[in-house]
């Protein structure tokens, strides 16, 4: 991403060095850098700021520092909470970044789960669709209990959760994982702890079933999202709309 975003921005190979190595000067094109990686990351938006526990997942708090959630949240209090004119995002971005950068802990040097934007989960979607041989009058027409019963509709559930990496056969349910996809807006705590006893409850009705039934079972009944995306789905006329939303 953060290639990405200096190529888009035409920053040159010298100063990407300067930064990947921890020198965060803010001028306008370090601040836009870090706006885009955060927009293309899934943790900065526009029109909804700041979310602070996609960001948090990218660095790792010294062991023995539990303060770093208060400092962290004590500079990020200090912050405008929105901006007027849009060329401040960058520095609103910057800023906010800079008060995990400073106070959370150490950059992770490993790779992390990004976030799918909604055209790329509608594409997710429309792939799993057509690898099933599903159509848009079949989903439509099927009602809850017919789903219940439909081996096509359990496989498109299944493809759609291992594609966007939330779920696993051997694992099941990732749920810091599928917070980070579908969660924005939602209590973490409250969000996990309903998904954890849904998925109990649900682990009952899956035992003994095939792979693509238990994928059903745990994320279709559990995930309002997942269904959601499907729903979304069935509303466009053709996979080729979804290149247009």
């Amino acid at each position: 991403m953060v290639l990405d975003c200096a190529e888009l921005m035409s920053i040159s190979p010298t100063k990407l060095s300067r930064i990947r190595s921890g020198l965060l000067v803010g001028d306008d094109e370090t601040k836009c850098l870090i706006r885009c990686v955060g927009v293309s990351a899934g943790f900065w938006s526009d029109r909804t700021g700041l979310r602070k526990d996609l960001l948090a997942q990218y660095f790792v708090p010294h062991p023995t520092d539990d303060l770093n959630f208060n400092r962290t949240e004590a500079c990020l209090k200090e912050l405008p909470g929105s901006v007027s004119n849009p060329h401040d995002y960058c520095d609103l971005a910057f800023e906010s970044f800079l008060c995990f950068y400073y106070n959370f802990g150490n950059l992770k040097q490993d790779s992390m789960f990004v976030p799918l934007d909604h055209l790329q989960l509608q594409h997710v979607t429309a792939r799993c669709v057509e690898v099933h041989q599903l159509t848009k009058e079949q989903l439509t027409s099927l009602s809850e209990e017919a789903m219940d019963t439909n081996d096509n509709v359990h496989c498109l559930v299944r493809c759609i959760g291992l594609q966007t990496g939330v779920y696993s056969d051997r694992e099941g349910v990732y749920l810091d994982l599928i917070y980070a996809q579908y969660g924005e807006g939602y209590c973490e705590e409250e969000y996990k702890r309903n998904a954890f006893e849904c998925i109990k409850q649900q682990r009952g009705f899956a035992y003994g079933t095939s792979p693509s039934k238990r994928a059903y079972q745990l994320l279709y009944k559990c995930f309002e999202n997942v269904r959601n995306v499907i729903s979304a789905y069935e509303l466009h006329d053709s996979v080729e709309d979804l290149f247009w939303a």
